[in-house]
């Protein structure tokens, strides 16, 4: 991009390149990092608030007669995908699921009057068809006159949004933004790629999709050697059952693995890294090979096919030691942390309390 370029009034790309060698995730609390933030909250008001507000000043007017919602909701609707950008720290369109964003951005308290339904339809019957058709779809509609964020008539099935009120609370996710980088380290790292891609600075592509089913479902054990890998999704790998029969000094026992096996699956999370830190996680799972995977990864209510890569132990533990019921408890934190199936969580929680009686319980994953 042009060094000109405004990012907002008084606020170029090239200012931004200058500041850049001055700007650390780990400190905001700096002249650099103050004048970005400023900037920031003034592109975003200068490209939605401000507008918002002129077109919110028609609400009252009766002459001449204007419907200002649909312009004012689809608004809200790019600012959301804006605000996301910088939460996930996004460095091309489309590199994450637009429609997952929308639902984690709903899931926020402020937004309870959804239902996992309400965040799924959302998306497609209300932010895609105002961006792409200018109207909502399937009994969706928007008042300034409801009582209540969102309004559900169960006979008609109608579902009536209050605009206003949703306004304000979109507003309200762009100032918890705005505080989280203020003090969070990870929100400024995504904070930092987003501005690093929309302003040309050359940033390491986070181009390798790992497919975690043990520990590193927890994300503190993955970020332990993989410190700027960022969370994708809950995803499936068919074909393949879990078991822990690859011995773990370090885990006293034996530590997850995975087999070939029809009619199974196994359930996990991918994240995003760069080859540094795929590199740094590759020496640490020492004993486990590299393999490539095609997971199913959860895209809204769907799943798409991803390319992957994960490991796999080379050799099964000639005494089955079986694994700790301490490691047991962390697999099963980070399956009940990730939310996977409850099924798949009960068989691992059944190898928990089985452990402490027979040793060398393996686990089988469900099938297909």
């Amino acid at each position: 991009m042009d060094n000109a370029t405004e990012i907002a009034s008084g606020f170029t790309v090239g200012r931004y390149k200058e500041l850049r060698a001055n700007l650390s995730a780990e400190e905001t609390d700096t002249a650099e990092w103050q004048e970005l933030l400023k900037a920031f909250r003034r592109r975003i008001h200068e490209r939605f608030l401000k507008p918002i507000s002129e077109l919110a000043r028609h609400d009252k007017k009766d002459v001449p007669p204007t419907r200002p919602g649909a312009a004012i909701l689809a608004l809200d609707c790019l600012l959301i995908d804006t605000i996301q950008s910088f939460r996930e720290g996004r460095e091309t369109t489309g590199e994450m699921s637009p429609a997952r964003s929308f639902k984690s951005f709903l899931t926020h308290p402020r937004f309870s009057d959804f239902n996992s339904e309400d965040r799924s339809d959302f998306f497609g019957d209300v932010r895609n068809a105002l961006l792409h058709n200018g109207e909502t779809r399937k009994n969706w509609k928007f008042r300034i006159d409801k009582a209540q964020l969102l309004e559900k008539d169960k006979q008609t099935g109608t579902r009536t949004i209050n605009r206003r009120f949703f306004h304000e609370r979109v507003v309200r996710e762009f100032r918890r933004l705005c505080s989280d980088l203020q003090v969070d380290v990870d929100t400024r790292k995504a904070f930092l790629l987003r501005m690093d891609a929309l302003c040309g600075v050359p940033v390491p592509g986070l181009r390798n999709f790992y497919f975690a089913y043990g520990s590193n479902l927890l994300e503190r054990e993955l970020k332990r050697d993989a410190d700027e890998a960022q969370s994708v999704g809950v995803a499936f790998l068919p074909g393949y059952q879990l078991e822990f029969t690859k011995h773990s000094m370090s885990r006293n026992g034996d530590a997850a693995s995975i087999r070939e096996h029809a009619g199974r699956m196994v359930w996990g999370f991918v994240y995003r890294m760069n080859d540094a830190d795929k590199k740094s996680l590759k020496q640490r799972e020492e004993g486990y090979r590299e393999i490539s995977v095609r997971v199913w990864l959860k895209d809204g209510e769907n799943f798409k096919v991803q390319p992957a890569f994960t490991f796999i132990g080379e050799q099964v533990c000639s005494s089955e030691c079986g694994p700790s019921r301490a490691y047991l408890d962390l697999v099963l934190e980070g399956a009940r942390g990730r939310e996977l199936p409850e099924t798949y969580i009960a068989e691992i929680h059944v190898s928990s309390i089985l452990v402490h009686y027979c040793p060398k319980q393996h686990l089988l994953s469900p099938r297909i």
